[in-house]
């Protein structure tokens, strides 16, 4: 009878710790829209070994490209709130559902916020052979001669698509924008000539600059690069401009807080890692953490500040 007790208590305590141990031992899963081998999907990765350092638990990354970004949003936005799936978005998610009318998620109401991990860098570029040096060389060009002058980008919507809208909308100056598939062949066609500029990506762009084939006019952040420090910003020339891509990760909507706590409480500590940072700019990144609050409060200003821009600039986008 002894044994029967003893072996029905073992039973019941194995029932009840085994949902416990598992969760432990499941990988998190941080979701990526974009394929591998990209700054977004780089940047991951570096975060997912750091943190799961820090929690003594499995971390993969998970890639889900297509559509912008949105094919993993709405995979994030359908998992179970268990904190065992985390999405490592950029800007664009916050465009994207004012761009592609069948997106199924909305900021507001499909994630919980989980943190602000970092930026990502963008420039405006010309060729080598330009007679711009500077952005304001590039502008005065412009004004001179409306529409004359183009810049590339990553494609319609994009961040870098907007940056350059921005360009336009607050220097007064008339530039045809030229959508390419992808940011290298956006920089293959500054590099060529075929464009007067293109914004994109650091790490696009600073091998073809330091090749010789390029020219890099400034930065589309609002301080310098520390991997660029003699290149100026595009806010020094149109005070109070930023355009840089910001990289954060959110949960399914309803993810309790406790389900999260050894993630947001890992995070700053993982991003403070001098090792850590230093590959984020090699990376044309910047580590810039803030708590889940702080960017609760900032997704939906940013989602304003460019659904503005979109409607005084009077984009259109194909369905």
């Amino acid at each position: 009878m002894i044994h029967r007790i003893a072996g029905l208590a073992a039973a019941l305590f194995f029932t009840a710790v085994a949902p416990a141990v598992q969760a432990q031992t499941t990988p998190v899963k941080i979701v990526v829209g974009f394929s591998p081998g990209g700054g977004v999907d780089t940047l991951a990765r570096l975060l997912a070994q750091g943190l799961a350092q820090a929690i003594d638990r499995p971390v993969v990354v998970e890639n889900r490209a297509g559509a912008g970004g949105t094919i993993a949003a709405d995979v994030v936005a359908r998992a179970e709130p268990d904190g065992a799936t985390l999405l490592l978005a950029d800007t664009s998610l916050l465009l994207a559902p004012h761009i592609y009318p069948k997106v199924n998620y909305r900021i507001g109401t499909s994630f919980t916020p989980v943190a602000m991990v970092g930026d990502a860098g963008l420039a405006l570029a010309v060729p080598a052979s330009s007679p711009a040096r500077t952005l304001p060389d590039f502008l005065a060009m412009a004004r001179k001669e409306p529409g004359r002058y183009t810049y590339a980008s990553v494609g319609v919507g994009s961040m870098h698509h907007l940056g350059g809208e921005l360009i336009k909308s607050m220097a007064s100056v008339d530039l045809v924008h030229v959508p390419y598939k992808g940011g290298s062949p956006a920089v293959q066609a500054v590099a060529s000539d075929q464009v007067s500029s293109a914004i994109s990506s650091l790490p696009a762009v600073i091998p073809q600059a330091s090749a010789g084939r390029i020219r890099i006019l400034a930065v589309l952040g609002a301080e310098r690069f520390p991997g660029l420090p003699d290149v100026p910003t595009v806010a020094q020339t149109l005070p109070g401009f930023d355009a840089t891509p910001a990289i954060f990760l959110l949960a399914p909507a309803k993810t309790p807080a406790a389900a999260m706590e050894k993630i947001t409480q890992a995070l700053p500590k993982v991003l403070a890692e001098p090792k850590l940072q230093e590959a984020f700019i090699a990376q044309g990144s910047l580590v810039r953490y803030q708590p889940a609050d702080a960017l609760a409060a900032w997704l939906p200003v940013q989602e304003q500040r460019w659904v503005d821009l979109i409607a005084r600039a009077k984009l259109t986008f194909a369905p």
